[in-house]
């Protein structure tokens, strides 16, 4: 299967979301902040990139940062409906946004759905 690269600051979330994909039999990087995951990208690329923004430390800067890679990494976004950069987040290029509450079964079904996809352009 592809590559998934997850970010989130918020340690057990990403710890929940990363057990949950390599539960599922999906090769999972985990990175706490976006600079770190950023360094990695060499190709071969990620098929997908899930950022968690809802606990980062400087939204505006990762939001920027995320929508420079768009066209070269698929990204797929979780934020906080309250947050002040929800509004930002449209129209920059990212595949999905998805806002919490966010049920863990569901994103892990459709990363599963989208990584497949990516691997068999015939589904």
């Amino acid at each position: 299967m592809a590559r998934l690269v997850l970010v989130g600051r918020d340690w057990s979330t990403r710890a929940l979301l990363r057990a949950q994909f390599l539960e599922e039999g999906v090769e999972v990087e985990a990175y706490e902040s976006l600079q770190d995951a950023l360094q990695t990208f060499v190709p071969p690329l990620p098929a997908l990139l899930v950022a968690d923004l809802t606990a980062s430390n400087d939204p505006e800067v990762d939001i920027r940062d995320l929508a420079s890679w768009v066209k070269r990494v698929p990204t797929w976004l979780i934020a906080s409906r309250s947050s002040g950069v929800a509004a930002e987040l449209e129209g920059r290029g990212f595949e999905r946004i998805f806002f919490r509450p966010v049920d863990v079964g569901e994103l892990v079904s459709f990363v599963k759905q989208r990584l497949l996809r990516r691997v068999d352009p015939l589904r």
